[in-house]
C-alpha cells in the first residue's frame, strides 16, 4: 500500500500560541501609542453588541482594528509587527505545539497555518515558523494607512472549511490533519481526514467527543 503524502493545518490562537494574539498585538501597540487609548472608549459597547448578537465576529474585529490601528501608516504597523513577532516567538508560543510542528516538518509534511487572526502579523509569524502556506484574515489599507476594515472574509467557522476545500483541490492525494482549539473550529476538524482538538474548553471537548474527534492538551 502506497502511503499518502501528508498536509497538516495548524490554528494559531490557543493552539500554537498560549493566548489570543490579536488582543496581545493591539495591547502592545497601545502601550507604544497611549494617546490612542481614548479611541477605544466605545469598544465595550461593541463587545456587548457582539454577545447580544447584533454584530458578528468580523464586525467586532473591525471595531477593534478601527479603534486601535485606524489611520496608522503601513510602515509603523510593520515596525511593531517585527517586534511583536520576535516577542511572540521568544516567549508566547506553546513548547509542546512547537515540538509537534517540528516533528511534522522533519517528516516532510506540507505545513499550513490557518487562522482568523489578521495578516499584518500572521504572515510574518508564519514565515518565521516555516509554514509553506499561510491562510489568514486580510486587512485593508487605503493610501498606505490602515482603514480598520477587513479585506475579504473573516477566516473563521465555515470560511475555514471553504479554504480547506481549496487546499484539498490543490493537494488531492494528501492525507489532511488539522489541529485547532475552539468549538468554532469543529466544521474544519470534521472536514479533514484527522481532526485533533487541542487545549479545548469543556464545551469544545464535549463536541469533539460527540463527533468522534481526537482531543489532547498541550498545556
Amino acid at each position: 500500500m502506497i502511503e499518502r503524502p501528508s498536509l497538516v493545518v495548524f490554528d494559531l490562537d490557543h493552539t500554537l500560541s498560549r493566548r489570543d494574539t490579536f488582543l496581545q498585538y493591539l495591547a502592545g501597540f497601545l502601550l507604544r501609542s497611549p494617546a490612542r487609548i481614548l479611541r477605544c472608549i466605545g469598544l465595550p459597547f461593541a463587545v456587548a453588541k457582539f454577545y447580544l448578537g447584533f454584530i458578528d465576529n468580523g464586525q467586532l474585529k473591525e471595531s477593534f482594528l478601527s479603534a486601535v490601528l485606524g489611520g496608522i501608516q503601513r510602515q509603523e504597523v510593520e515596525v511593531w509587527t517585527k517586534q511583536f513577532v520576535f516577542q511572540l516567538v521568544s516567549h508566547g508560543l506553546n513548547e509542546k505545539a512547537l515540538d509537534v510542528l517540528r516533528r511534522h516538518r522533519q517528516a516532510g509534511d506540507f505545513l499550513v497555518l490557518m487562522t482568523a487572526s489578521p495578516d499584518f502579523y500572521v504572515l510574518e509569524l508564519g514565515k518565521v515558523l516555516g509554514f509553506e502556506e499561510i491562510i489568514c484574515t486580510g486587512t485593508e489599507y487605503v493610501a498606505g494607512r490602515m482603514s480598520g476594515r477587513l479585506a475579504g472574509a473573516n477566516v473563521r467557522d465555515m470560511e475555514k472549511v471553504r479554504r480547506l476545500e481549496d487546499l484539498r483541490g490543490r493537494f488531492q492525494n494528501h492525507f489532511i490533519t488539522a489541529y485547532a482549539d475552539d468549538s468554532s473550529d469543529m466544521p474544519l476538524l470534521r472536514a479533514v481526514d484527522r481532526g485533533i482538538l487541542v487545549n479545548g474548553s469543556s464545551r469544545a471537548t464535549a463536541l469533539a467527543s460527540e463527533y468522534g474527534l481526537s482531543f489532547c492538551s498541550w498545556d
